[in-house]
C-alpha cells in the first residue's frame, strides 16, 4: 500500500526560512509589517517546499473567503468575457479566486447569486445588474460585502462604480453618421431598464437634436440583448414604410444580429445603409464590409473594478469612488457614407 504523503505545513515553511510560523502567516496573508528580507526568505521557502495556503481554514479564521464574485448579465457576450478576464487577472495577482455568475438578464438568477455571495462569505462582488429598478443589492450591503458596479447603474446605489460615458457613445455614433451624409438615422437599443443602452439612446437622440434633425419614433427599436433579437429588429426597420438609411446598434450582440439581417437581405453597406455598432469584437474586422464601432475600454473596466474592490477591502470607510471612462469611435467601411465617397471620388487620380 503506497505511503500517504504528509502535506507541507506552515511550520515546514518556517523551518526552511528560519523564521517563526507567525512571520510566515503574516507574509502569506499579505500583511505589510514584515521586514523585506524576511518576506523574501518566506517567499523562497514557499516556492521550495511547494506550500499551498489552506484557504478554507483561513476563511474560517477571518470569517470571510478569499473569493470574489463577478456577476454579469451575459457571459457569452465578448464585452463581458473580456471584462471578466482582466478582472480575474488582477484578482489572481492579489490572491483571490473569482466565481463567475451569469444571470442571463434574469432577476431571479441574480438574486440567487447575490444570496450565494453572502452565504459563502465572499469578500467582494463586481456586478453588472440585470435591471436598474428591480435589482436588489441590499443583501450584500447588509452583510457588508464590498460591491463595485460595472457597466450599469442601479437606482439609488451610491457605492463604487466603473462605468463608460454611454451618452458620449450615442453622440459619437449620431454625429459620425450625420457627417457621412446619412439622413434617416435609426437606433436599435435595449430595455429602458438597462442604463448602458438607455444612455446610448439618449446621447444618440440628443446629438441629432443638436444638429437640428431629431430622430423619428418609428426609427427606434427596443429589443432583448440577444443576437436573434437584433436580427429581428433590423429586419423590422428595413421592412418599414420609411426605412432608415443608417442604423446605430447599442450592444455587441445586437450589432451581430443586425449585421446578419443586412447580409441576408442583400442590403449593400455602406451604399444602401450605414451601420455603426458597439464593441470592437473580433468578427467586426473579419467581415466585408468591416464594421464601424464604438469601442469601449473593456480590459480597463475589469482592471479598475478589481482595484476598486481591493481598495474597499483595505479601507472600508473610504469615500466611494466613481470612475467613468470614455469610448472611442473606430471608423470602418460599414458607415463610409455619401459625403466621404463624394469627397474621395472628387480627388484626381
Amino acid at each position: 500500500m503506497p505511503q500517504r504523503v504528509r502535506p507541507v505545513t506552515i511550520h515546514d515553511v518556517a523551518q526552511v526560512a528560519g523564521v517563526s510560523s507567525a512571520t510566515v502567516s503574516r507574509v502569506v496573508n499579505g500583511k505589510p509589517s514584515v521586514d523585506e528580507e524576511l518576506a523574501r526568505r518566506v517567499h523562497d521557502a514557499v516556492a521550495a517546499t511547494g506550500y499551498v495556503p489552506n484557504s478554507t481554514g483561513r476563511a474560517l479564521r477571518r470569517q470571510v473567503s478569499d473569493t470574489w464574485a463577478a456577476i454579469v448579465s451575459d457571459v457569452q457576450a465578448a464585452f463581458f468575457t473580456g471584462l471578466v478576464a482582466s478582472f480575474e487577472d488582477v484578482a489572481a495577482r492579489l490572491g483571490y479566486s473569482v466565481m463567475l455568475c451569469n444571470t442571463d438578464e434574469q432577476i431571479d438568477r441574480e438574486r440567487r447569486y447575490i444570496e450565494a455571495a453572502v452565504s459563502q462569505r465572499m469578500s467582494g462582488v463586481a456586478i453588472a445588474v440585470a435591471s436598474e429598478s428591480n435589482s436588489d443589492l441590499s443583501p450584500l450591503l447588509r452583510a457588508r460585502v464590498p460591491v463595485v458596479l460595472i457597466d450599469r447603474r442601479v437606482h439609488d446605489h451610491v457605492g463604487d462604480s466603473v462605468l463608460v460615458d454611454n451618452e458620449l457613445a450615442g453622440r459619437l455614433a449620431a454625429e459620425h453618421l450625420a457627417a457621412q451624409g446619412y439622413r434617416r438615422l435609426a437606433c436599435i437599443s435595449g430595455s429602458p431598464d438597462v442604463t448602458s443602452t438607455e444612455d446610448r439612446l439618449r446621447g444618440f437622440r440628443a446629438a441629432l437634436v443638436a444638429l437640428g434633425r431629431g430622430v423619428l419614433d418609428e426609427h427606434i427599436r427596443r429589443t432583448n440583448l440577444r443576437t436573434d433579437d437584433g436580427e429581428i429588429a433590423m429586419r423590422s426597420l428595413l421592412a418599414s414604410r420609411n426605412p432608415p438609411d443608417a442604423v446605430y446598434t447599442t450592444t455587441g450582440v445586437i450589432t451581430a444580429g443586425a449585421y446578419r439581417a443586412v447580409q441576408q437581405l442583400g442590403v449593400r453597406m455602406p451604399d444602401d445603409l450605414g451601420l455603426v455598432g458597439t464593441d470592437d469584437d473580433g468578427w467586426t474586422t473579419l467581415v466585408q464590409p468591416p464594421v464601424t464601432v464604438i469601442q469601449q475600454p473593456v480590459q480597463r473596466i475589469g482592471v479598475l473594478a478589481a482595484e476598486l474592490l481591493n481598495s474597499r477591502l483595505t479601507d472600508p470607510e473610504a469615500a466611494p469612488q466613481h470612475v467613468t471612462l470614455a469610448p472611442v469611435l473606430i471608423e470602418r467601411m460599414s458607415s463610409r457614407g455619401f459625403a466621404r465617397r463624394s469627397e474621395e471620388s472628387a480627388v484626381p487620380a
